[in-house]
């Protein structure tokens, strides 16, 4: 039962990193600002790498990744328990990803490829949105009670956690800024979903955001200049959301896609000219990328099922993309 509950709670918040490339066919989606469906090969420079999402395909949930080049993505976890939520260390090397295979919603490491496979942590409760720091060296992470949710981070081999945030609410989806001054998250201790941050050892939150729909996965672009968010809502009698960036100082605020559809959890590409999302525009969420306007959006996945939480897998010794 425990199990089943942490589930919905992980895939609503991917309703809130993956490894696709733009090689693959495309249909035509909505753009932003009246911008039309790319299609073709992307050129060098294009925001083609690698990249890391999970797929409910072939009945499970498991970690896939999508080469450049490849039509079709590689099972790397093709394991029978649910495993979600893949982030990739900075230097690529390896990744983290949340399993029940133990039983419990733990957090596992594994080589880029899928081998290797560390279990990092072992409590009653859940874990959930792992998420590297800049430098490789922690792990931030959310902790499930229940009835609330807490940040914690730990070092990349599992071992030191401490617990950051101590409310009665939920405080999820953790990102450090690249300098490492400030920690970037999403909470519900006001009555919905405001995006905050917070000094690395907890102290000093801010809230960003106040408005009536919820503000939801946030992000720091590559500088920590901006964040990138999903602003989720109701309207017509459905569910509706949209990407929107904004100031460190959460100034600026602007929507960089439409609201006639559902686009939902932004990664920047480590140059910052790209976002990748997942988005219902097709009939089901699948995962875009598009110019960091959102113009120009390119369908990366085409299946039946579930496929999310996607984020670029390089390295930042590697040439930028």
């Amino acid at each position: 039962m425990r199990n089943k509950a942490v589930l919905m709670a992980v895939c609503l918040c991917a309703g809130t990193a993956l490894f696709m490339s733009a090689v693959m066919n495309v249909s035509p989606g909505f753009a932003a600002s009246g911008a039309s469906q790319s299609s073709g090969a992307p050129q060098p420079g294009s925001g083609a790498c690698s990249v890391l999402f999970y797929s409910g395909r072939n009945d499970n949930k498991d970690v896939y990744i999508l080469h450049p080049g490849e039509k079709e993505p590689r099972n790397i976890t093709n394991h029978p328990a649910q495993d979600l939520c893949p982030a990739a260390s900075p230097d690529a090397s390896r990744i983290i990803f949340l399993s029940d295979r133990g039983g419990n919603m733990d957090i596992y490491s594994a080589a880029a490829d899928g081998s290797d496979v560390r279990q990092l942590t072992s409590s009653p409760e859940a874990e959930e949105h792992p998420e590297y720091t800049p430098d490789g060296k922690q792990i931030l992470f959310v902790r499930d009670f229940e009835k609330r949710t807490e940040i914690w981070i730990m070092n990349a081999d599992g071992t030191g956690a401490r617990r950051l945030t101590d409310n009665e609410c939920r405080d999820e989806r953790p990102f450090l800024s690249p300098d490492g001054s400030r920690i970037l998250f999403m909470s519900n201790r006001d009555g919905n979903y405001e995006i905050y941050t917070m000094a690395p050892d907890g102290n000093a939150q801010t809230r960003l955001t106040n408005t009536a729909g919820w503000e939801i996965f946030p992000v720091w672009s590559p500088d920590g200049a901006k964040i990138a968010y999903s602003s989720k809502f109701r309207a017509d009698g459905r569910m509706q959301g949209m990407i929107r960036v904004m100031n460190a100082d959460g100034t600026g605020d602007r929507a960089v896609t439409g609201v006639e559809s559902r686009d939902e959890n932004v990664m920047w590409s480590p140059d910052g000219r790209f976002i990748l999302f997942q988005s219902v525009r097709d009939g089901n969420f699948e995962v875009y990328r598009a110019n960091a306007d959102g113009t120009d959006p390119i369908r990366l996945t085409d299946h039946p099922a579930w496929d999310g939480w996607a984020s670029y897998l390089t390295s930042s010794k590697t040439a930028p993309y």
